[in-house]
């Protein structure tokens, strides 16, 4: 079965449809296909993401200003809606709220049909 590109993009549209924020966390261990949250999850630094779509690309970011969020290490990153489509741990960011500069988080996503 191969999948077409319009469909691949019908996919692609329901995904960027309902994946509308992201947040940080500071928790280092490893995801899993099985996790249904950040394992310490900030809610200050919870933001809306912009989406750009191409052929079956879907391209999602976030950027978390100087004075946003909480003075802490960050580990770990969600992009999410409605479900969490993405956890993604990192070696650590030691963030200062207030401070000069900001955090930028891209993902893409490509949809491919076999």
């Amino acid at each position: 079965m191969v999948m077409t590109s319009e469909g691949l993009n019908r996919v692609r549209d329901l995904v960027s449809a309902d994946m509308v924020n992201a947040r940080l966390g500071t928790d280092g261990t490893a995801a899993t296909i099985d996790d249904t949250d950040l394992r310490a999850g900030d809610a200050t630094s919870e933001k809306a993401v912009t989406k750009t779509t191409t052929d079956r690309l879907l391209q999602v970011s976030y950027t978390l200003l100087s004075t946003e969020g909480t003075t802490a290490s960050y580990k770990e990153i969600k992009f999410y809606g409605t479900a969490d489509f993405d956890r993604t741990v990192f070696s650590g960011i030691s963030w200062t709220k207030n401070g000069s500069e900001q955090i930028a988080a891209t993902k893409k996503y490509f949809f491919r049909g076999t």
